[in-house]
């Protein structure tokens, strides 16, 4: 009688899970680290005009973007206008996107509203100046002009 047997086979041990919570933490905090947020896509082309002075956007006010200049890849087109992503195809729909957006959020978030322009160097001021007076309609009045400092 011998106490090695040939002709029973032992199961491999199990793999222990009990570092797996570790790996799945490292990685995640990896990537918390690693990656950036997405800055706001543009959607013209634009030059920017440089100023001398310039003043940093408070960043706890809600704000809208105003994208004023040629639609990127569209050569000798005209200038367009968009709000926060979306074309704008008639000025009047200024108006009903801020009427929306005016049911989004609350009264004193709406009357703090920076309402931001990144405008092209070359863009025409008629076009400015139609967007102004549908703000004005809807008494969305803070503007600021986003541009290079010199």
């Amino acid at each position: 009688m011998s106490k090695f047997s040939k002709g029973k086979k032992r199961k491999n041990p199990a793999i222990s899970t009990a570092s797996l919570p570790d790996i799945v933490f490292m990685l995640l905090f990896f990537f918390m680290v690693t990656t950036k947020p997405r800055k706001a896509e543009n959607f013209v082309e634009l030059k920017e005009p440089t100023l001398k002075e310039t003043v940093v956007l408070d960043k706890d006010k809600s704000k809208l973007y105003f994208h004023v200049g040629m639609p990127k890849g569209q050569k000798n087109s005209v200038h367009r206008v968009f709000v926060d992503g979306q074309l704008v195809q008639n000025y009047t729909e200024i108006s009903q996107y801020l009427k929306v957006f005016r049911t989004t959020i609350d009264e004193a978030q709406y009357q703090d509203l920076i309402n931001v322009f990144k405008v092209d160097e070359g863009a025409p001021m008629g076009d400015i100046k139609k967007i102004q007076d549908e703000l004005r309609e809807q008494d969305a009045l803070t503007v600021q002009y986003s541009s290079k400092k010199k």
